[in-house]
């Protein structure tokens, strides 16, 4: 006979068992907030990436700080619109076809019951090796709840899971914009003051050039950090890999502008 004590002897993980012995475990997952976790991170990193590449590329190539702030903000701009316009369409064009196939379903369930319980049951057997005795009590038992038959059917035939998120496409575009205009103004720091108070024609040193690079840093690994917190991962590990990625990028455009400049 199974008995409490052996469901939580048998195989339980050691950071939740003595929540579950006390009935207090609960579940701590991240429902809705994770997509917009995972937008904003690709936004701003995006914007770092896109916008660290613009700047090292003209510092590289001795742009004067005013044209190459003039230059990266209207790219700034640019790229922001083009961010958020492009998720919208992406994201629009996923959720129209998510909607397109759960109607066909629904229509299918409603008006083909026995072909859609035969999918099901086809499923269990072939995919999972139930026996026709058990995959038939299974297919009986869940589609006496359409709604859970429905979802059940759309991952297992189609592989698309329905998810209960209230999130728009055209917000979650809204959000992607904002992030990488946010994030793309961090490598601007030092030449954006320059541009402002220097002389007309002034370049950038190498010292504006060097705090410009540890402000983009800074900013990246920040933006690791909070991904890491907001997704239960290695804080430090997420924020050094943002950090590696933005130093890949620097240099490569950097070495490249000087490069060309040369020629």
């Amino acid at each position: 006979m199974v008995t409490r004590e052996s469901l939580l002897n048998s195989a339980r993980l050691p950071e939740c068992q003595d929540d579950v012995e006390a009935g207090l475990h609960t579940e701590n997952h991240l429902p809705g907030r994770s997509s917009y976790v995972k937008t904003m991170v690709f936004g701003g990193l995006d914007g770092v990436l896109t916008m660290f590449a613009v700047v090292s590329g003209a510092a590289g190539a001795s742009v004067s700080a005013k044209k190459l702030v003039c230059l990266s903000i209207g790219s700034l701009l640019a790229s922001s619109f083009s961010m958020g316009f492009g998720e919208y369409v992406s994201l629009k064009a996923e959720s129209d076809f998510v909607d397109s196939e759960k109607a066909r379903e629904e229509r299918e369930i409603e008006y083909c019951p026995d072909i859609e319980k035969k999918e099901m049951l086809d499923i269990y057997m072939n995919r999972y090796m139930f026996s026709r005795s058990d995959a038939t009590t299974l297919v009986d038992v869940s589609f006496r709840n359409k709604d859970y038959f429905l979802r059940h059917m759309m991952v297992e035939e189609l592989g698309i899971m329905l998810e209960d998120d209230e999130t728009t496409p055209l917000k979650k575009s809204f959000i992607m914009a904002i992030s990488f205009l946010a994030m793309g103004l961090f490598p601007l720091g030092g030449y954006l003051v320059l541009a402002l108070f220097g002389e007309e024609e002034s370049e950038g040193s190498i010292a504006t050039f060097a705090f410009t690079t540890i402000f983009t840093l800074l900013g990246a690994a920040t933006l690791g950090f909070f991904k890491g917190k907001y997704l239960k991962q290695n804080r430090l590990k997420s924020a050094l890999s943002m950090t590696f990625n933005s130093i890949v990028v620097g240099v490569t455009s950097y070495v490249f502008g000087l490069i060309l400049s040369l020629v």
